[in-house]
């Protein structure tokens, strides 16, 4: 496997793209979803187990793609899945019935857990030793604008195509796979071991797992649900600019804020990302204005534009190389778990307290992830980071 000493070496500028076109069409279809529900008579919290059922297949599969990609051909394993997850779209074309939608959710969500530990994986891979904290931070950002310019895409394809949405989509990932067909990534043989539940899990991950966790229930709460909380506001027509926001906020948070992830200031970025996520989140109770959702949704990309990158740095800067598949797929449970617990908490609250109140409510998992940052999570990383690698 050949490497070379810049960061923006030719294979990692490949594996950046197929990341951000995969993570596009993944967040793609989590808008659309809803409507698309609503559209064939599903309703309440019925799309919300639609939307849920995604991430119960890939919490419990997570531990089976780890052991995939440190004990087989991490390139051709991840070929394969990209090929298998290409499909899931054309699916939902094709059987638009509640309970095969949720066969194919699931089905999507095991064949996803593979490929999204795998490209931060090959990307860790591709790096010289000495810019893995620094290009995987770079890295990272295609995680916060996938989930950000993925719901606009989605939203625009559902707009102008309708039915063929899933289709256009099908057409990103398609774009992906071919594009990561270009890297041509050459792994030495290794030797595999025996499958177990045991090591299937990364335990130095699993504080950044648990943290980043919390963080990412009012993601998962506000990107499945901004469509349908646009609509009872009247404000459908600024919703696409809502991500367009979005990913304005991230762009100015990488790069105002990149400085000083290198430099370590890690402590400052957390609190004051969380600071601005809290008050946004709680400005969803009297959101009622195109222009407070455009400030919303800028607000939301400048948060998590900072924590996203941040905190899968920690992960891959602390794991050595052999053990990087199970400890990106044992942290990627973070997005699966908060992103399920939050759609599915606002399909539980929807009808009983509003969209609004529901939002505002999430805020309070930032407050649980701050406390739990902040009294043990730096602590750690500090430490890993002092611990020399075995």
């Amino acid at each position: 496997m050949e490497k070379t000493e810049r960061i923006w070496n030719r294979r990692f500028i490949l594996l950046f793209i197929t990341n951000l076109l995969v993570l596009a069409a993944f967040y793609a279809s989590i808008p659309i979803i809803p409507i698309y529900c609503q559209e064939i008579g599903i309703t309440g919290a019925r799309i919300g187990i639609v939307l849920t059922a995604m991430s119960v297949a890939t919490i419990l599969f997570r531990p089976v793609a780890g052991y995939l990609l440190d004990n087989f051909n991490r390139y051709r394993v991840y070929l394969l899945f990209l090929a298998l997850f290409c499909l899931s779209f054309p699916a939902f074309i094709a059987f638009p019935v509640f309970g095969i939608l949720i066969l194919i959710r699931l089905y999507m969500g095991a064949v996803y857990s593979v490929c999204g530990s795998a490209t931060m994986t090959l990307a860790g891979d591709v790096l010289p030793v000495t810019k893995i904290t620094e290009g995987i931070s770079r890295f990272a950002f295609t995680v916060s604008i996938g989930m950000a310019v993925g719901p606009y895409v989605g939203l625009q394809v559902q707009s102008h195509l309708s039915s063929n949405a899933s289709l256009t989509i099908f057409g990103i990932t398609v774009a992906a796979l071919i594009c990561v067909s270009c890297c041509r990534i050459r792994y030495p043989k290794v030797q595999r071991k025996t499958f177990s539940i045991k090591d299937s899990i990364y335990g130095p991950a699993l504080p950044f797992m648990f943290n980043m966790m919390f963080l990412m229930i009012p993601y998962g709460a506000v990107i499945a649900y901004s469509s349908i909380f646009a609509q009872e506001k009247g404000l459908t027509a600024f919703l696409p600019y809502f991500y367009i926001c979005l990913v304005v906020g991230m762009l100015v948070s990488k790069l105002s804020t990149q400085r000083m992830i290198d430099a370590g200031n890690h402590r400052v970025l957390v609190c004051l990302s969380l600071m601005i996520l809290v008050l946004t989140m709680a400005s969803y109770l009297f959101l009622n204005t195109g222009i407070h959702l455009l400030l919303a949704g800028f607000f939301f990309g400048l948060g998590y534009g900072i924590l996203q990158p941040l905190f899968q740095s920690f992960v891959t800067s602390t794991t050595p190389a052999p053990q990087r598949g199970v400890a990106n797929a044992t942290y990627m449970l973070s997005y699966d778990v908060g992103i399920g617990i939050g759609s599915l908490l606002m399909g539980c609250l929807q009808q009983p307290i509003g969209l609004p109140r529901g939002f505002a409510l999430t805020a309070i998992a930032y407050l649980v992830g701050g406390v739990l940052y902040l009294t043990y999570v730096d602590g750690y990383y500090r430490r890993l980071r002092l611990t020399p690698e075995k």
